[in-house]
């Protein structure tokens, strides 16, 4: 009997490498841009074609290599940058492991032309791992690496792809970063043979001078001017950037840089210092924007924890978390210590009294209202945003069968629910436009995302129109929103559309989110029209979000409340 454990194929292996790697054309532009950079490239050109899908061209102008190096780095686990198994401690590269051209050349056809400025170019091509042809060529120094036909070979992954503009978005945020972690480095993103940015060299400006030059070219107009400058430097550590005052904040993460040792990383216990450090000076809710440069001791940190290194841990949060809070109240203008009140817990207060003080119509009689249902039902009275009904006159698939006692309707959660369902429905909602139409500006990443979701925001009554590369003209919006709501609605829809894959019920669900805000006082006549509408709804017991819009009051519960004694 033969045996079933077979060693993989050179070509499986690497497919399975990319599948961890390379999730799609962004992250083989990250790849390949993060070897320029650890090739002391000055300016990197990136160009791509439908999204990346049909070709990424990365050139820089860097070391170069030589032909022997040329083929040997296509192999997998080849590297430049890693010796020995004690250098993954003090790491200062941005790619080590050795996998990533392996991986992409397994699942595209690839060019790779280098030169070390002396003597000829070599031009390598690649076609599904296999080498095709090794060639002389002319170049200066520096590396071309040409990206053709992503995932030809694997169709099953390439089906699970999104739409090329989605991915031209995704390409431009993570170029944003990588030009903010190195704002030393010039770079220029063709798209369609467009450009979308070019930005100089300087490797004469101090690393903050740079930054906020950087962050003005592509990021929001307002970012910079609204931001203060932080300067930190200790022992083994340099925090460096610009933070937001406390008044020019966002309801996510969506405008938060950070970088440690010139990578982009996600890091919660950071983050979660940052927003603390502010304290009381942040409304609930509310999260700061920033731009920051960490430089640590390498030893200080774990960077492969994480197949794509996005995350990061760290051996000293809470000392790090000192420095985070000394710098930023220096930064606010605040070299007090810090303190920082908690509110009490919910669950710790005692509970409020029944609402039985609801006001009462003057009739007599509760107010019947007719609705196309089994019977009518009867409104009792209001009490803030809760409407009061009889139980048994509710329709059984709301409340229990031949059930008694009182039905509170949460008025504010029922119109979220009617007014999601209205923005889920293909015919679009009612719009009103806006006597003075509203700017709304964003960083280049955040407004090529919202370009490829014009049309979704035009159907849910949200009507842009461009007027820049990263500024936008509101000029009609649905009659619950407010015209100062919409530049933190859009920021907060652009964070979701990076990752949704129902972007339709995402706009609808965050646009039910403003009905509270409206702040309006019901009467009872609106208060039964919204109750005969929520009961249209395909889930009349449940707000987007999963609150319950009505509860039952039991007869016997009351019967009980009335009849305990009070105590002496």
């Amino acid at each position: 009997m033969g045996s079933k454990i077979q060693r993989l194929s050179s070509l499986t292996i690497n497919q399975i490498a990319a599948g961890e790697v390379i999730e799609n054309p962004a992250s083989v532009v990250k790849e390949l841009v993060e070897n320029a950079i650890d090739a002391k490239a000055s300016h990197i050109t990136i160009e791509i074609l439908a999204g990346g899908f049909q070709s990424i061209k990365i050139s820089d102008d860097g070391v170069g290599m030589s032909k022997e190096d040329a083929l040997l780095c296509l192999e997998r686990h080849t590297t430049s940058k890693l010796f020995h198994p004690e250098d993954l401690l003090t790491l200062s590269t941005l790619g080590f492991r050795g996998e990533a051209l392996a991986s992409i050349a397994s699942i595209s056809k690839l060019s790779l032309l280098t030169s070390q400025g002396e003597g000829d170019a070599t031009l390598v091509e690649v076609e599904g791992e296999a080498l095709v042809s090794c060639t002389p060529a002319a170049r200066g120094r520096g590396t071309t690496l040409e990206i053709r036909s992503l995932f030809y070979n694997v169709p099953a992954r390439k089906k699970f792809q999104k739409s090329p503009a989605t991915s031209s978005a995704e390409i431009t945020k993570m170029l944003t970063q990588l030009a903010l972690a190195h704002p030393e480095i010039g770079f220029t993103f063709l798209q369609q043979q467009r450009r979308i940015f070019s930005t100089a060299a300087n490797r004469e400006e101090p690393l903050l001078a740079l930054l906020k030059k950087r962050g003005e070219r592509l990021l929001a107009s307002d970012f910079l001017p609204n931001c203060k400058d932080l300067f930190f430097k200790g022992d083994d550590l340099l925090l460096q950037g610009v933070i937001s005052n406390p008044i020019y904040s966002r309801q996510n993460r969506s405008g938060q840089y950070l970088f440690v040792n010139r990578r982009a990383v996600s890091c919660p216990a950071i983050s979660y210092a940052i927003k603390d450090a502010y304290g009381t000076r942040l409304d609930t809710g509310k999260y700061p924007l920033y731009l920051l440069h960490l430089s640590i001791s390498p030893e200080l940190i774990d960077i492969n924890v994480h197949p794509q290194k996005k995350e990061i841990r760290l051996k000293n949060e809470g000392a790090l978390k000192n420095v985070i809070h000394a710098a930023i109240n220096a930064a606010l203008g605040n070299r007090a210590a810090f303190t920082k009140t908690l509110p009490p817990s919910f669950f710790s207060a005692p509970p409020p009294p029944l609402p039985l003080n609801f006001s009462l119509k003057k009739e007599t009689t509760a107010t019947q209202i007719e609705l196309p249902l089994e019977k009518p039902f009867s409104l009792i009275g209001l009490y803030g945003k809760y409407l009061f009904v009889e139980a048994k006159t509710l329709p059984c698939h709301v409340v229990e069968k031949e059930a008694e006692g009182l039905v509170f309707i949460d008025l504010v959660a029922a119109e979220k629910r009617i007014a999601f369902e209205k923005l889920v429905q293909e015919t679009p909602p009612i719009s009103q436009g806006l006597l003075f139409p509203v700017t709304v500006t964003f960083s280049l990443a955040e407004a090529a995302l919202l370009k490829n979701h014009l049309p979704l925001l035009q159907n849910a009554g949200i009507h842009l129109q461009e007027i820049g590369k990263t500024a936008f003209l509101i000029d009609s919006i649905p009659p619950f929103l407010q015209a100062t709501q919409m530049q933190s609605l859009l920021e907060t829809l652009i964070a979701q559309f990076s990752f949704q894959d129902d972007p339709i019920r995402q706009i609808a669900f965050h646009l039910s989110r403003y009905v509270e805000q409206a702040g309006k006082h019901y009467t009872l006549e609106e208060a039964g029209f919204i109750l005969k509408t929520l009961l249209k709804t395909t889930d009349p017991l449940h707000c987007p979000r999963g609150k319950f819009t009505l509860f039952q009051l039991k007869e016997a519960i009351l019967e009980s409340y009335f009849n305990t004694k009070k105590p002496h």
